[in-house]
């Protein structure tokens, strides 16, 4: 098994519009914490949890590895998937930061941004096709209705431990909703 983004043409291109997306996608900051200030009703929800899963090429490089722990989730805003999220990391990690470890409905940033030694990369962006997006939105529930996601990919660091996360923007996400007039 691999992880849903192990193939989504990862880069440093962002979309030439709206800006409200891009905003989106160029938060360095805690994306859980952006969530819960858009909505009443936060809730994660684990799709899987894999041990030692193969990886994609650009994955391995960036993780010096060829095998990595991988967690997959659903980011919910008043009960409706905002966001779906990877997160893969080595044994290495695993065993410099034990507490990745049964997450379980616990997001990721709420352990990783309390580390005050965290370093966050630079970001990679991606633009999935219709086929790539609808089979990530199908993990939801839901569908594209056509229109092209977004994601982005950074690796963050605390310590000895490398988490490389991957966070795509589902349709009904506050990121794609520009305000008129």
């Amino acid at each position: 098994m691999q992880s849903a983004d192990h193939d989504w043409g990862w880069g440093a291109a962002l979309p030439a519009r709206p800006p409200l997306l891009c905003d989106w996608l160029q938060d360095p900051g805690s994306l859980t914490e952006r969530l819960r200030r858009h909505c009443r009703h936060f809730r994660v929800a684990l799709l899987s949890e894999v041990s030692l899963c193969a990886l994609g090429p650009s994955q391995a490089a960036l993780l010096d590895c060829d095998r990595a722990f991988c967690r997959e989730v659903l980011l919910y805003c008043d009960e409706r998937p905002w966001v779906y999220a990877s997160s893969l990391y080595s044994p290495a990690t695993r065993a410099a930061l034990p507490a990745l470890t049964g997450l379980g409905q616990r997001a990721l940033g709420e352990l990783m941004f309390d580390a005050p030694d965290l370093v966050r990369s630079s970001f990679e962006f991606a633009v999935l096709d219709s086929a790539q997006g609808e089979a990530v939105a199908g993990l939801s529930g839901t569908a594209t209705g056509g229109r092209s996601l977004w994601g982005r990919r950074s690796m963050l660091a605390t310590g000895r431990a490398r988490v490389l996360v991957t966070e795509l923007y589902l349709p009904a996400a506050q990121a794609y909703q520009e305000q008129s007039g």
